[in-house]
């Protein structure tokens, strides 16, 4: 994921939310970066039941603030639209439209862990989520759910969910990594969704939707 840097360019928008210029042929985009918003795109990308051609119609107005720039960039051009949703989509919302980026399995997901999310924010930071979704952008919510901490739910969520975190097997602490399985299989994902689309049904869902963008494109 592209997190901007500390003297990158964003721009309020009205009606709320906020973009951010995405470089293109020379050109800037407005990419809607908004935490809200981009949970929104994937949330519509991921969603099984939409048909492709209707996730097509809604992604591209809500993805960019002008739709319009965003063609004008790619010169009219329904390839170059197709290469930037890839890459604009990758960079800002960490979804592999082609499925072919190396990214590891999913440690939380924004529905299943909605409730973690809200009650760690304000243990952690004293943030409300609600108050603050249309303001920090997405890259900036992200490392805000990997820096919650052991002491709240989401922090312990997701270090259970770790397999990395469980303890190499000694004679003395076999009942240290039966506490670890279980509390692995407590806080496991449901439903196998993910931040990144981690499922292969999610995946495929994607998948339609961008080839569905790319055929709108053209």
């Amino acid at each position: 994921m592209n997190a901007c840097d500390l003297t990158s360019r964003r721009v309020a928008l009205d009606g709320g939310g906020s973009a951010t210029p995405y470089p293109w042929n020379g050109e800037e985009v407005l990419v809607r970066d908004d935490a809200l918003t981009v949970l929104r795109c994937i949330a519509l990308l991921q969603d099984e039941r939409a048909a492709p051609e209707e996730k097509s119609g809604e992604f591209i107005p809500l993805f960019f603030a002008d739709p319009g720039d965003a063609f004008t960039a790619c010169d009219y051009d329904p390839a170059d639209l197709g290469r930037l949703i890839e890459a604009a989509v990758w960079d800002v919302c960490g979804l592999d439209l082609r499925g072919d980026k190396p990214h590891e399995d999913p440690l939380w997901d924004p529905v299943e862990d909605a409730a973690y999310i809200r009650i760690s924010f304000r243990a952690e930071y004293g943030i409300d989520w609600d108050s603050v979704r249309g303001e920090i952008g997405f890259a900036e919510f992200v490392a805000l759910v990997g820096g919650c901490s052991m002491d709240t739910p989401l922090g312990r969520a997701i270090h259970y969910r770790n397999p990395k975190t469980k303890p190499k097997p000694t004679k003395h602490n076999k009942k240290e990594i039966e506490e670890w399985e279980r509390l692995h299989r407590a806080f496991a994902l449901k439903q196998g969704r993910s931040s990144r689309g981690a499922n292969e049904g999610t995946d495929a869902a994607m998948r339609d939707a961008f080839a569905a963008l790319k055929r709108a494109a053209r």
